[in-house]
């Protein structure tokens, strides 16, 4: 009994006491710090493999990598620059993503999910910083968005 008691009264002078850090209402600075550090590495991962998929022209335009010289067979070349197109596309995308997510980080909308309005763990945003839903509003927005043949993140 006295045992509550000092646990009670220490939760009322630290609400957060015995709280996990995943489960606060709010993100520390450094937490949200290190989220930013996060998404500015992986988007300077991404910018430079964007830049390195792409080769300066003579004319001073960008464009993909001529695989023709790799081999003659036509059909493994557009394959080979069909992949290269996708793989620019999601590259690209993560990116726009990822500055969505720096802009949002230091507003206090940023750890709440878009859906039901519950804080996002910070352990799924440690692991994906961009994340906008909770896990479960995630995988409902999954299922009800899911295309056959398609895999599911």
């Amino acid at each position: 009994r006295g045992h509550r008691r000092i646990e009670a009264a220490h939760s009322i002078q630290n609400p957060r006491a015995g709280v996990p850090l995943s489960a606060m209402r709010y993100l520390t600075i450094e937490q949200r710090e290190a989220l930013q550090s996060a998404l500015g590495a992986r988007a300077g991962l991404l910018r430079t493999e964007v830049a390195e998929a792409l080769d300066q022209q003579d004319d001073g335009t960008l464009a993909l990598a001529n695989h023709s010289q790799d081999t003659d067979d036509d059909a493994i070349v557009d394959l080979e620059a069909s992949l290269d197109v996708a793989r620019l596309s999601r590259e690209v995308l993560e990116l726009r993503e990822i500055d969505r997510a720096l802009a949002r980080l230091h507003t206090p909308e940023y750890g709440q999910c878009a859906d039901c309005g519950e804080d996002i763990p910070f352990i799924r945003l440690q692991a994906n910083p961009m994340a906008t839903r909770c896990i479960a509003c995630q995988s409902g927005f999954e299922r009800s968005h899911a295309q056959p043949g398609h895999a599911s993140l």
